[in-house]
């Protein structure tokens, strides 16, 4: 069994830009150096007037103290009491260069209030065999040859006990200290306050290659606009909108459901673009042609295609261009609407395949002919889109969900039963106050109908939060809960989904649809099991 060595950083092999010296000296340590040893390789300070250092190696025991290690490759000598590398001049010795080093980092430790027990320095030459130390006094026993390097756990100790004076008690931890200015890894993620504020700042925001979408498309009269979830469809929408109607044109703008519409009124007041949902407006046309609809039942599917056929026959193109966002929700009824809305008029339309719930519903291609594709954007986080793309039947990336769970950017919150899932999404939103999210961040997307009793957005309260549904007025400062269909278009910072059974219909689409509303972070409030939710432990 081979003897126990120390921790070399890195472990796996020298930093990007090493000389070949120090790649000799590196692999040497990795099998040589002594236990209880610790070095690290290419270690960099910046004091405090901004001037750089670096050292090729520090090695640290935590009883005997800090050894500075110079590595000079290639042929190195002293010749008339100055310091030459392959023939050119060295300006400082390789023992000054250990100590200026070294001097910097000790006094950058005693600012933490550390001291190692002991600190000296010492030069290696890794090409060059030293057979008899340098005559230098204060070289004596500091340098390390070629052929010292087969012996080096021995060879090293040597040098250790030249180059350090004795130990004395040592003053704070030095050690971890030193670990963190070499700096190990920087992968903590950012805090969930933070994350949230920055998807804030970025949700109501194009960037330059939609904007360049949209000149593409200003010469059109006819385009059908796809893209996945994080595209901008609906910020697209919302500009395109806008173009049109500073440029004096008369603007529909129709989408499918109520919240959304709610959302596009206020990001469009004072512009004159009329904003309605397709199904709204074909009633008002029917309405106002025949008067109120009689009773007070709740409307079904007959009342609203006789709503779609009377308006069909009433329509008249009163608009410059027509404007659609979710068009892969619209039901085959509203397509004939739509044509005569926007005949001899332009029409566009923004759609998602891939977020449409009903199988049945496909934009016509005659009335736009091959859509144009928006490149691929982003929404969400990598590992909670990994995760939504898991559910739309796409590759997700298992690492990628994997340091998603482990940010917290994805939690897998447990509810054994479904009468629990009201509290349950209470806890969690009272956790997410406790981080500093404002009610106004958080969204709770039930994968229940809008009509399910059960459903938590039917729920008196979620714990102690009153909340809204997502045509409430005020919502976006509040606390909002609905079915996710009614989310459909809409986003918040911080997403918890709750109601989830794989048996559902369509539950696959009712998760992607779901996650994807999320900018910054998702809790997922349902049973445990492995199934439904990929790679996600428990709470």
């Amino acid at each position: 069994m081979p003897p126990p060595v120390g921790t070399l950083h890195p472990s796996d092999e020298p930093r990007p830009g090493s000389s070949l010296a120090e790649k000799a000296l590196w692999s040497r340590l990795k099998t040589g150096l002594p236990a209880g040893w610790t070095a690290w390789h290419s270690l960099r300070i910046r004091d405090a007037r901004n001037l750089l250092g670096e050292t090729d190696f520090v090695l640290a025991h935590p009883e005997r103290g800090l050894l500075v290690l110079e590595v000079k490759g290639g042929q190195v000598e002293q010749r008339d009491g100055r310091w030459f590398s392959n023939g050119a001049p060295l300006q400082h010795s390789p023992l000054d260069q250990a100590r200026t080093f070294l001097s910097r980092l000790v006094k950058r430790l005693d600012e933490w209030h550390c001291t190692p027990p002991a600190w000296g320095a010492a030069v290696a030459f890794p090409d060059r065999d030293v057979d008899e130390q340098p005559t230098q006094d204060d070289l004596k026993g500091v340098v390390l040859g070629k052929n010292h390097l087969v012996w080096l756990d021995q060879w090293l100790l040597s040098v250790v006990e030249k180059a350090l004076p004795e130990a004395r008690p040592a003053r704070g931890e030095w050690m971890k200290r030193l670990n963190d200015l070499w700096g190990e890894s920087w992968s903590k993620p950012l805090r969930l306050g933070t994350r949230v504020e920055l998807a804030r700042q970025r949700r109501l925001a194009l960037d330059e290659r939609q904007l360049d979408a949209l000149d593409l498309l200003a010469g059109q009269d006819r385009a059908l606009i796809q893209g996945g979830a994080g595209t901008g469809k609906t910020l697209l929408a919302v500009e395109a909108a806008r173009r049109q109607a500073d440029e004096g044109k008369r603007v529909l703008l129709l989408c499918s459901t109520q919240p959304l519409a709610k959302w596009l009124r206020a990001r469009l007041e004072g512009t004159g673009i009329q904003v309605e949902t397709v199904s709204g407006l074909a009633r008002t046309l029917a309405e106002q042609a025949d008067g109120p609809r009689a009773g007070g039942e709740p409307l079904v599917e007959a009342d609203w295609k006789r709503f779609f056929e009377r308006a069909c026959e009433l329509v008249t193109p009163d608009w410059d261009s027509v404007i659609i966002d979710e068009a892969q929700d619209f039901p085959f009824e509203a397509w004939a609407l739509v044509e005569g809305l926007a005949r001899g008029r332009r029409l566009w339309a923004f759609q998602d395949p891939g977020q449409c719930y009903w199988r049945d519903r496909v934009v016509p291609a005659e009335l736009f002919g091959k859509p144009f594709l928006l490149r691929r954007g982003q929404r969400s986080p990598g590992g909670i889109e990994a995760l939504a793309a898991r559910y739309a039947g796409e590759y997700g990336d298992d690492k990628a969900i994997a340091r998603a769970v482990a940010s917290r950017e994805l939690v897998l919150v447990e509810c054994a039963a479904p009468a629990q899932a009201a509290d349950k999404v209470g806890v969690e939103v009272e956790r997410l106050v406790g981080e500093g999210i404002a009610l106004g961040d958080i969204g709770v997307v039930s994968l229940h109908g809008q009509g399910k009793p059960e459903a938590v957005h039917r729920a008196a309260k979620l714990g102690r939060f009153q909340f809204v549904l997502a045509d409430a007025d005020g919502m976006e400062e509040r606390l909002v809960a609905d079915s996710f269909l009614r989310w459909k278009g809409l986003e918040r910072p911080v997403i918890i989904i709750a109601d989830g059974d794989p048996a559902m219909n369509q539950f696959a689409v009712r998760m992607h649809i779901a996650l994807t509303r999320a900018l910054a972070a998702v809790r997922i409030v349902a049973p445990r099991g492995d199934g439904p939710w990929p790679g996600l432990p428990p709470r």
